[in-house]
């Protein structure tokens, strides 16, 4: 299911609500409607055929009449409708408004306060950066200070996840299309976080096709995305394994598919992944569980560009996460 923006989450909820009440007004009314006009009919048929023989000016005044009576009960409904509509439309917004409200506090709060914590955690970064540089660090103090700066570091991606989640909120991330070679971009993925997957003892593996998979795409925001799925798996995936990038193509489209030997996903795991702030169990999310941020962020991104991620794990068996986007169209 797409992600829905928050705006038209709001939108699509005060519109359902005027909806729900105007069609259970409208059934009241329409049921009573139906009642009353079968029963006047009723007595208006019984009060002229009573009378002593009925001519046929009897017969015509109880159609005329009957007539009248269905055309006004149609125009009193009809002008009851617009109204309950219009009121029921009201009443969810007003119902709704606290709610948007509270949301958009949190909202700008969360913007807030990570811009606020983007300069600490630089500077912070910085020192510890130059305490690890320096002579005076003793054997004992380094590996606190390594501890420090990459929890720093840490924080500093959480931080960077929530700004973009504001802009995203916002409709303010911006993309730049331009061709991107698919191969070139998880060649360069892969090399960025090798260092992470030496620490952790797993190997990384990029097969590609010999021809080009070019897409029309945002590099920076794909690569961020196929950075985490892979920065998962390495996390995911126990020492001594082995995480698999393969690159394909097929009916005009270019898949990425990212493979470990990890713990896998529970099913009930598989449909939440993508929830911001969710996250699985913490044997399959790593050492460091993350902040449940980087996977919506990364199918945000994908469907930007008209493509998805899909998911498929089983418990104990390992995790296989692919890209598929839409291939750029060839020059004749």
């Amino acid at each position: 299911m797409p992600e829905v923006p928050p705006r038209d989450v709001f939108a699509r909820a005060t519109a359902r609500l005027a909806a729900l009440f105007a069609g259970i007004v409208i059934l009241l009314l329409v049921v009573s409607g139906a009642i009353m006009y079968i029963s006047f009919r009723s007595d208006i048929r019984n009060a002229v055929l009573s009378t002593p023989n009925p001519g046929e000016s009897d017969q015509q005044r109880i159609s005329t009449t009957v007539g009248h009576l269905r055309w006004q009960l149609i125009l009193i409904d009809g002008i009851i409708i617009v109204a309950v509509g219009g009121l029921g439309l009201w009443y969810s917004r007003r119902t709704l408004a606290p709610i948007r409200h509270n949301y958009a506090a949190q909202r700008r709060f969360i913007a807030d306060a990570s811009h606020e914590l983007r300069t600490p955690l630089s500077i912070m970064k910085a020192e510890f950066e130059v305490a690890l540089r320096g002579d005076a660090v003793g054997a004992e103090a380094k590996p606190a200070l390594e501890s420090g700066l990459e929890e720093v570091d840490r924080m500093s991606g959480m931080v960077e996840d929530l700004l973009t989640l504001s802009r995203i909120d916002a409709r303010q991330e911006e993309l730049r299309f331009a061709d991107v070679d698919l191969a070139d971009l998880a060649r360069t993925t892969v090399d960025s976080l090798r260092p992470l997957a030496e620490v952790s003892g797993v190997r990384l593996t990029v097969t590609a096709p010999t021809e080009a998979l070019t897409v029309k795409g945002d590099a920076a925001h794909l690569e961020r995305a196929l950075r985490n799925l892979v920065k998962n798996a390495v996390e995911a995936s126990p020492p001594g394994s082995e995480v698999r990038i393969g690159l394909s193509a097929a009916g005009g489209s270019a898949q990425i598919a990212v493979a470990d030997d990890g713990p896998g996903l529970a099913a009930e795991d598989i449909g939440r992944i993508f929830e911001r702030f969710y996250r699985a169990d913490a044997a399959r999310s790593g050492e460091h569980s993350g902040s449940g941020l980087g996977l919506p962020i990364a199918r945000w991104a994908v469907r930007r560009h008209s493509g998805d991620i899909r998911v498929a794990s089983t418990p104990g068996r390992g995790t296989v996460m692919t890209i598929s986007l839409p291939l750029a169209a060839r020059a004749s």
